[in-house]
């Protein structure tokens, strides 16, 4: 009797150290760790980062999955697909999907490094990384191909392969997409533990899933993931509001050892229409300009009125012969010049109807 006590509390305990395990398929539904600038709304929107400088964002599923076969040491194939959008308000540095040995990334860096690394540990073999990049800063210190493309890093980001954003259609042709356009796109991440690749294929959702991915890289990931990982997004800001931006997750789904279910379009949260901060910065620009623009419209308008002023004063009412024969008086203008301006002192008697005046020629 006491042998089947010990037995069914050992498969308790058995089972329990195991139930932190995630060994099949999960679509995020609020179980999820969030670290950094990143949030959860009500609807299910995830946003990553918003229009504050100089911070990281980090959304991890909340329970660690097993990557690796215990028999031979080697990963899994595993699926995961996302529908993301970048606002275009400003440009941020991107955002990444992660596979990651914790579910927080305390010493990570914001600006190029995507909230992954820092300019210590970037391109170190004990980080343990695999990220698929979607980077919208081209970085020249970082081998960058451009400001928009999809890159595959391990622990760095360095991609070891990239490409320009965009999807190949069933003709062959290749379309580039804009990462920061606002729009909603898809991607799909998939590696395949027999042919040991990792396929990329990026599109926007009105489309049908393209044939050909966008990036297939031959390695097998073994080397460099841990027994069980943790998986999720990661993104950055940089340090001016031109390269600060607002990264969404609408939707998400993750499967060990086959294809992740689709999505369902019909029910993605709706992505804020404005971002708070980039409208708080939009009305501090507008205010400042709208304030020099009415400053100098007031100057224009009384320097106008002033060149106006003086010329009507100055101005002569001709009388027709006048106009005919031209002009046998001394104008306004060269009196008042004459006089200094009919000063007082320039007066040499008073009567009639008005005053004598001396002329300067008079004086000389």
């Amino acid at each position: 009797m006491s042998c089947l006590i010990m037995l069914v509390l050992l498969l308790f305990l058995l089972n329990l150290a195991s139930s932190d395990i995630n060994l099949g398929q999960f679509s995020f539904n609020g179980h999820l760790d969030v670290e950094g600038g990143a949030e959860v709304d009500s609807s299910g929107l995830l946003k990553l980062t918003n229009s504050t400088s100089l911070i990281t964002g980090h959304i991890f599923y909340e329970n660690p999955i097993q990557f690796k076969n215990s028999k031979n040491g080697s990963v899994f194939s595993f699926s995961t697909t996302f529908i993301f959008a970048i606002r275009p308000e400003y440009g941020g540095h991107g955002m990444a999907f992660v596979i990651s040995p914790n579910n927080e990334i305390p010493a990570a860096s914001a600006v190029q490094y995507l909230g992954l690394f820092n300019e210590t540990n970037n391109g170190d073999s004990s980080n343990h990384i695999v990220a698929v990049e979607l980077d919208t800063v081209q970085s020249f210190d970082l081998n960058d191909i451009d400001n928009n493309h999809v890159g595959i890093d391990i622990n760095s980001v360095n991609s070891v392969k990239s490409a320009p954003a965009g999807y190949h259609t069933d003709e062959g042709e290749f379309i580039n997409v804009t990462l920061v356009s606002g729009d909603p796109m898809q991607i799909w991440i998939e590696y395949n533990e027999v042919e040991k690749r990792l396929n990329v294929t990026l599109y926007p959702i009105n489309l049908p899933r393209p044939k050909t991915p966008l990036i297939s890289y031959k390695k097998d990931l073994s080397p460099y993931m841990h027994d069980s990982m943790y998986v999720g997004f990661s993104s950055s800001t940089g340090s001016v509001p031109a390269t600060s931006s607002s990264h969404y997750i609408l939707a998400w789904s993750f499967k060990m050892n086959g294809s992740t279910d689709e999505l369902d379009l019909f029910r993605l949260p709706k992505i804020p229409r404005h971002d708070n901060g980039g409208i708080k910065q939009l009305k501090k620009i507008l205010a400042i300009t709208l304030s020099f623009t009415g400053l100098t419209l007031v100057l224009v308008l009384v320097f106008g009125f002033v060149l106006i002023s003086r010329k009507k004063r100055f101005m002569e009412i001709l009388e027709d012969w006048e106009v005919q024969f031209g002009p046998h008086r001394f104008s306004y203008k060269d009196l008042f010049k004459a006089t200094k301006g009919f000063k007082k002192k320039e007066v040499l008697g008073r009567g009639g109807f008005g005053r004598v005046y001396m002329l300067k020629s008079q004086q000389r």
